[in-house]
């Protein structure tokens, strides 16, 4: 994330660490406030078209909700309670609320690796909480039914008070518990692939979901328009389940139903593509022949043409980092 003159690498355990913008060297841990040293906050931020920063850090049955400047100075940040002690690796937000998603794997008793110290209780749904920007004591609280999840797209809000956003969602934590690891350790564990879904949080208190019918991950929208009304998604998908790692690079249009996608082939592993400028989305890919990481250009509005320009590494580069683009 860039804020202000530095360049912040973000983890969800622990605070952001600085980095110098121009060379990548590390700079160190950012303290935004003495007495919040150390916090949590999440790689994940939801950053307003204006520069506004806001970002949780996720610690058992509450959250730290924090709030930076365009230049990443801290304005101000509150505990808030959660509907149930879940883990969070994501969350969303409108112009005017955040929107928490918590999924029923429960934080319990610490025990190492950290997923231990998780329980799946599918019993308990699913619970969205909505917080006002300007006031975060009002709050309001949706259900829906279990599922399993790490990222979420920009939400907005439409005229008529209905809150949508989009996720890909997993029906349990299969990949969470044994995939993941599994894939640390250079094992492949299959788990069923996570598959996109549309989220509707209605005025009158029910909560929706519609499948798109396709597989992906890592959802984004232009920065310009984040928590403002949108009709596309930006996404890796392309899973299959005799292999890890998407295979392609998409947008699905939630109004027309329409997806557009370029699919790389079963020997590049795909990682995380990101909008760059209004009419461009660059990521990279794992080429396994080549033994090389690539960097890939294309037109938003023709992703099927396959990449406008791509370029090739001489090495290859650790896989599933997320991305932003900066303009220099």
């Amino acid at each position: 994330m860039k804020a202000g003159n530095r360049l912040l690498a973000l983890w969800e355990a622990g605070s952001a660490t600085a980095m110098d913008p121009g060379t990548l060297d590390t700079i160190g841990q950012v303290t935004f406030r003495d007495d919040l040293k150390h916090m949590p906050f999440l790689a994940h931020p939801r950053i307003e078209p204006d520069g506004r920063i806001w970002n949780i850090g996720s610690g058992g049955a509450a959250v730290y909700v924090w709030r930076l400047s365009k230049h990443g100075t801290f304005e101000a940040g509150e505990a808030v309670k959660l509907p149930m002690a879940s883990y969070i690796h994501d969350f969303t937000a409108t112009a005017r609320h955040l929107v928490i998603l918590c999924q029923p794997w429960i934080a319990g008793a610490m025990k190492l690796p950290f997923s231990k110290s998780l329980t799946w209780q599918p019993e308990l749904g699913s619970k969205v909480l909505v917080l006002d920007k300007d006031d975060l004591s009002k709050a309001r609280v949706f259900d829906l039914p279990p599922l399993s999840f790490f990222h979420l797209g920009d939400a907005w809000e439409e005229t008529d008070g209905t809150i949508r956003f989009d996720g890909c969602f997993h029906k349990d934590v299969t990949f969470a518990v044994e995939g993941a690891p599994g894939l640390v350790e250079g094992r492949y564990v299959h788990a069923e692939r996570p598959e996109l879904n549309l989220v509707a949080l209605h005025p009158d208190g029910r909560a929706t979901l519609t499948p798109a019918g396709i597989t992906a991950e890592f959802p984004r929208s232009a920065p310009e328009r984040a928590g403002l009304p949108r009709s596309a998604t930006v996404h890796v998908g392309g899973y299959t389940g005799d292999r890890p790692f998407a295979r392609s690079v998409g947008s699905w249009d939630w109004v027309r139903g329409r997806h557009d996608s370029f699919d790389f082939g079963a020997r590049h592993l795909v990682e995380e593509f990101v909008p760059a400028g209004a009419h461009h989305l660059i990521g990279t890919t794992l080429n396994l022949d080549a033994s090389a990481t690539e960097l890939h250009l294309f037109d938003a509005r023709r992703i099927a043409d396959g990449p406008v320009a791509s370029w090739r590494s001489d090495i290859a580069l650790p896989v599933s980092f997320h991305g932003s683009w900066v303009s220099a």
